[in-house]
């Protein structure tokens, strides 16, 4: 434990200078219908884990960049748009690649603003979080642990697909559709006949709606969001033995402002059968935005989390993260931490994590 007291304080001293100033990369403009963006999304973070087997004395660390996103958005036509991005998702960590991959990859077509249609690599449709914007979470990261959204179209890119999806916004802004065909499972065993993934959800707003590409977990008060969702994802596999997939889930979802602050929340439950999970998980979070005391201009953000796992054929686990966000500017440059009491099974024992993650988005 001495050595992880140490790791932090000197972890604290290093990314505490890391705060000059950051602004969007100016757009490069042919005309208002056609021009190019180019940004970045950094996130460095240092992990500790409880080693288990009774050791939990012993911590193991590591630092890593948990993401390295060269981003690109633009237009080349007032209703065709499009965005991709590259990553080295944890790059340096303890016994993982560190190969650059396509992340994100689509060509968006406005037909009236309640029909867009996007073709390419895209975070499939299955629910508000694992279509929420990286950058825009409320904890140090997504509620990994209970969405177990199966990633298809690339081994190291989480949750997408390659295919075409419509969305749209209907009722002015009321209802939000967002529904897709893609490649899914392709493996000749379990997929000989090449048949589709379907993924679709929709969300009820009862306050702001998001028609963007990504949905904003986190707004810090650039919106007012009370609304309720659901979602399917089914993939077709046929093989000898093998079971279909299919999953379902229902979330209800909060951005508004409280007192002196802002309260920023949601609950999602998902239910899985199927080859890659089968049983249900969900998450409970809420964290509470309020100006910084000490510094102008930024924010201090307490979080409180609550993930579930309880599989068919497995042991049940509870996962409580206690968090803490610093904003220096936004979400171009912030940091969090975050405890996390039973992170994970190691060697049969629930075992405690701690992180420390700092962001830069220009």
């Amino acid at each position: 434990m001495r050595k992880l007291v140490s790791s932090i304080a000197m972890l604290a001293v290093v990314l505490g200078a890391a705060t000059s100033a950051l602004a969007w990369s100016p757009k490069l403009a042919v005309n208002d219908d056609v021009w190019m963006q180019v940004g970045f999304l950094g996130q460095v973070q240092f992990e500790a884990v409880e080693d288990g087997s009774g050791n939990n004395d012993e911590w193991s660390n590591d630092f890593f960049a948990r993401r390295a996103r060269i981003m690109a958005t633009g237009s080349v036509h007032k209703n065709v748009k499009f965005f991709f991005d590259t990553d080295v998702p944890n790059a340096g960590k303890r016994n993982t690649s560190s190969d650059l991959v396509w992340n994100t990859g689509f060509i968006d077509v406005q037909i009236m603003p309640q029909l867009n249609i996007s073709i390419g690599r895209i975070l499939v449709p299955f629910s508000v979080e694992n279509r929420a914007s990286a950058a825009q979470t409320l904890g140090i990261d997504y509620n990994l642990r209970p969405t177990k959204v199966p990633s298809l179209a690339d081994s190291r890119a989480a949750w997408r697909d390659d295919g075409i999806e419509v969305r749209g916004l209907l009722f002015e802004g009321l209802i939000d559709y967002r529904v897709g065909l893609f490649r899914g499972e392709r493996d000749s065993v379990t997929n000989g006949d090449d048949n589709l993934r379907t993924t679709g959800m929709i969300m009820v707003n009862f306050a702001d709606a998001q028609p963007g590409w990504f949905y904003n977990m986190n707004s810090l008060g650039a919106l007012k969001v009370l609304s309720l969702s659901a979602g399917y994802d089914y993939i077709s596999l046929g093989g000898a033995g093998v079971e279909d997939h299919k999953a379902w889930n229902l979330g209800a979802h909060i951005d508004q402002p409280l007192g002196n602050g802002r309260i920023v929340g949601s609950a999602t439950f998902y239910d899985w059968d199927g080859p890659y999970y089968s049983g249900q998980t969900a998450s409970v979070q809420a964290g509470y935005l309020l100006p910084c005391p000490f510094r102008e201009g930024s924010h201090i953000q307490p979080v409180l989390r609550w993930q579930h796992q309880d599989p068919d054929n497995g042991t049940e686990l509870n996962t409580f993260n206690i968090g803490l966000n610093y904003f220096l500017k936004g979400h171009n440059i912030n940091f969090k931490v975050d405890y996390a009491i039973n992170d994970q099974i190691i060697n049969g024992d629930k075992v405690d994590a701690f992180r420390f993650q700092t962001q830069l988005l220009f």
